[in-house]
């Protein structure tokens, strides 16, 4: 009995995309999909040349029936769906019908087929869209989709692709993003009969992660936390997956992942919500590893909006993002966070897939000698006022100042601590505006009107962010065209800034102002690191001795509020292996 039809004209109007099969990828992402959906256990992938000399997908899901299978090569046939309110409920990866027409239509393809109710298999040819033969064989239960030359009919598209190792390589992206999501499937991938990847389908998503990453990645990684203690809403959210310590950083988003009801989506709304759950245990540019798996009804978002279904739509954004700030916030004020010296010569992971391919970039560790604690960031921006500080076990021995920048502290546990004076005073000073003005932003009128010199680039930025300037409390006025007068500026500021540097920290506020409570951080951070001693600066054994004791009270002396650190450690362990004592 037949399982896949032809959508109706008005469905096939809504959801109709065009897809565009771009480059191998594209059809290795189509093919797994259409395993997946059809429940199976194990995924082989096969690709010679990169791709563009075949690449074939098998599967033991259930298999296409005989009587679907050369409809299943039609456009807009699917077995997903029937009407477009089926949208509604989807619980598949493909609705749209599209992919394997496409697919079809630029290569040659062959199907060897056979359904799990079914007791002979059937094979399938077709060259450029067009069947070539039928025929019924003997097989398995399963599918193998075999796609030989790649825009053979299309030459155009074929001075696209890039070179072997590049295609090879977004291949590889494709498999590490769904063995990561469906632990359980067993995934192979083999170019050009060497293996590159291979999970081993243990349901264990951190399992998944090391295969692909190096087991070196693991003590990196934490565990989201069951949520709880959330505002009461009418959806129904549930999140899982791992994020990795502060001491994991890169400097782009190529290591979050983002899933939503287990398909691989790019959202910027969830990466910014990873990012904001860091605060600032993360400088502004650098970016955690990240796998972030959210389920929610599917009548709660649209997937019917990109070609490749990468890009979805929230209806309940505002929930979403606070939903996996405050989980990602949860799992690391609950985690020790104290970060390794550094990797031993014996201790390098084992390369994997993404290593393989250049996926995984250099750690950069943050040496950071103390478990940390962590702000709150849900619902609450400021920080916890009766928030107890963390005891630093650092001794009031004599202290030393190295390079104009530095001092040399000594831990109770004989570890030598190299703490960064400047850091160490913006964390201070910052806690300190904190802790005086809280979430008000009050502003202070000025004697003396100034009117600083803005380039046109500036006077052009300012006028777009004329209002959120007002809000951080400067009192500004347009003067004609090409200049403004400044009546008023924060309170923070009061005599920390003269008019020379005003139009630079202006426009850092405006590039980095979101919602207030954004504001207030950018605000008070750029306050305090003018009002810290800077790097070069000699230091007084008294002011260095007050800087570390004002240090030691804060509610987190681990980083600056841009999140740079403010100590390293260095183990007594480990200078006595580099004396060779040990």
């Amino acid at each position: 009995m037949r399982s896949i039809f032809i959508l109706e004209e008005q469905t096939i109007g809504k959801i109709a995309a065009g897809e565009v099969v771009d480059r191998p990828a594209s059809v290795v992402k189509e093919l797994i999909e259409n395993s997946i959906d059809a429940g199976s256990s194990h995924i082989r992938v096969e690709l010679s040349n990169g791709g563009r000399a075949f690449i074939r997908v098998t599967d033991d899901g259930c298999g296409i029936s005989e009587d679907d299978l050369e409809v299943a090569f039609a456009k807009h046939a699917t077995s997903k769906i029937k009407q477009l309110e089926d949208l509604l409920s989807l619980h598949t990866l493909g609705f749209r019908g599209e992919a394997l027409p496409s697919i079809a239509a630029v290569s040659r393809v062959s199907v060897s087929t056979r359904h799990v109710r079914e007791a002979f298999g059937t094979q399938l040819t077709i060259e450029g869209g067009a069947v070539k033969e039928r025929r019924r064989v003997t097989r398995g239960v399963g599918t193998s989709i075999e796609v030989k030359s790649l825009f053979y009919n299309l030459p155009a598209r074929i001075g696209t692709l890039k070179s072997r190792s590049t295609e090879l390589r977004h291949v590889v992206d494709v498999c590490i993003n769904y063995a990561v999501i469906y632990p359980k499937i067993k995934f192979e991938l083999i170019h050009d009969t060497t293996p590159i990847l291979t999970t081993l389908g243990t349901g264990s998503m951190l399992d998944a992660i090391v295969t692909a990453y190096g087991s070196g990645i693991a003590n990196a990684l934490l565990e989201l936390k069951p949520l709880a203690n959330l505002p009461p809403s009418p959806s129904q959210f549930a999140l899982a997956g791992y994020i990795s310590k502060p001491v994991l950083s890169y400097g782009t988003k190529s290591h979050l992942f983002t899933y939503v009801n287990q398909r691989f989506v790019r959202s910027e709304l969830m990466e910014r919500a990873i990012k904001r759950g860091y605060m600032s245990l993360l400088p502004k540019h650098a970016y955690p590893f990240a796998v972030v798996s959210l389920t929610l009804d599917p009548g709660d978002m649209n997937v019917n909006i990109h070609p490749k279904k990468h890009e979805i739509q929230f209806y309940q954004a505002d929930e979403v993002f606070q939903l996996i700030a405050h989980a990602v916030t949860t799992t690391l004020r609950s985690a020790d966070l104290i970060p390794e010296m550094a990797q031993r010569d014996g201790d390098k992971a084992t390369p994997r897939a993404a290593t393989l391919f250049g996926l995984q970039e250099e750690q950069k560790p943050t040496i950071i000698s103390v478990q940390t604690s962590f702000q709150e960031v849900y619902p609450a921006a400021e920080e916890d006022e009766h928030r107890e500080g963390i005891n630093l076990d650092i001794l009031p021995l004599p202290l030393y100042q190295v390079l104009d920048s530095y001092i040399v502290a000594q831990s109770e546990t004989d570890d030598v601590l190299l703490i960064d004076q400047h850091a160490a005073a913006e964390r201070i000073n910052y806690e300190r505006l904190l802790l005086r003005y809280g979430g008000r932003i009050e502003k202070q009128a000025l004697l003396r009107p100034l009117v600083p010199d803005f380039s046109p680039h500036q006077r052009y930025v300012l006028r777009e962010h004329e209002a959120a300037l007002r809000e951080m409390g400067f009192d500004l006025e347009r003067l004609g065209d090409d200049s403004y007068v400044i009546r008023a500026i924060p309170i923070v500021f009061h005599g920390m800034i003269g008019e020379a540097e005003l139009p630079e920290v202006m426009l850092q506020l405006v590039e980095e102002c979101g919602k207030r409570e954004e504001r207030i951080k950018v605000l008070f951070s750029t306050a305090a690191c003018k009002a810290s001693i800077k790097a070069g600066e000699k230091q007084s054994y008294e002011a260095m001795r007050e800087l570390v004791e004002h240090l030691k009270a804060t509610k987190m002396p681990f980083t600056c509020p841009h999140g740079r650190p403010t100590m390293i450690r260095l183990s007594k362990n480990e200078i006595e292996k580099r004396f060779k004592r040990r």
